[in-house]
């Protein structure tokens, strides 16, 4: 009997990386997108399974035809398609080009619909599940995390459409929301906030010190209560064999609390909530300036 066959982008690192080793020790075939040699060559070396690396940026449409097509070739279906693909872009949303918006919602957002649908008929074929890795910031969004936040509530409305549409199939959709996974996310959130604070005038900065210390005290606390990546891991291996795979799944604490008690308050009760915790993340951030 041929292994189960599932695609998983944007593996390099932290989340991606902890679902190709889980997979691959539990007998999936397991294509692995990077968008380096030198990370393929890494996964190959790090990992024991039938893992095949593949170069996989989602944002480019010959990238996915050619790893499909390998797919196709290989085993001509998919139980499982992971979006994992993605990154993170923050700042004042008064100060953010439609770059730093465009860039980031291709990644997020653009790039996750594009591999979906180009493998929905590999998927299907093999009467698969599709996983998108979302974030609680996709439940609750923050201030100074506008194109990475409203990136991920689209994954949210994405995934609702799709579970909707694939009710009467073999197939299913959900979507994981982590909160703080220990994961390289903290230390490029760290050389993006520096970018950042260079690109502030001196009025800006006066403006939205605020808001670079509760990003400064947010990565600092993410980095130290993060958890291991597997947990995310786990999730998407119930989402892929489940015999009633969840519509979405809450992982770590902080996610659960976020996700079953912060997100069911009033309007009013919920932002005063997110304050005090943002004045709590400020306070810890300016001990780090």
């Amino acid at each position: 009997m041929a292994p189960r066959s599932v695609l998983i982008s944007g593996t390099s690192t932290g989340i991606g990386a902890a679902c190709v080793a889980r997979l691959a020790a539990e007998g999936w075939r397991v294509y692995a997108g990077v968008r380096k040699e030198a990370d393929a060559d890494r996964l190959t070396a790090d990992v024991q399974g039938d893992v095949v690396p593949v170069i996989l940026d989602v944002t480019n449409a010959s990238h996915i035809a050619s790893v499909l097509a390998r797919v196709e070739d290989d085993v001509g279906q998919l139980e499982g398609l992971v979006n994992n693909a993605g990154v993170g872009q923050g700042g004042p949303i008064e100060l953010l080009g439609d770059q730093d918006w465009q860039s980031t919602f291709d990644v997020n957002f653009f790039g996750l619909v594009a591999l979906t649908r180009e493998a929905f008929p590999l998927v299907r074929r093999g009467e698969g599940r599709f996983v998108h890795i979302g974030s609680i910031a996709g439940r609750v969004g923050g201030g100074g995390l506008g194109p990475y936040t409203s990136s991920k509530h689209a994954v949210e409305g994405f995934n609702w459409a799709l579970r909707e549409e694939l009710r009467r199939s073999d197939m299913s959709s959900s979507v994981v929301e982590p909160g703080s996974i220990a994961t390289a996310i903290w230390e490029k959130g760290d050389d993006t906030l520096d970018q950042l604070e260079a690109r502030l005038d001196a009025v800006s900065a006066e403006r939205y010190r605020h808001l670079v210390d509760a990003t400064r005290g947010f990565i600092a606390d993410g980095r130290q209560r993060g958890i291991d990546p597997d947990k995310v891991a786990q999730a998407v291996e119930h989402a892929l064999t489940a015999r009633r795979p969840r519509a979405r799944y809450l992982v770590g604490a902080d996610a659960r609390i976020i996700g079953t008690v912060v997100t069911r308050f009033p309007d009013r009760a919920r932002e005063a909530a997110l304050a005090l915790s943002n004045r709590l993340m400020a306070r810890k951030g300016r001990k780090l300036r």
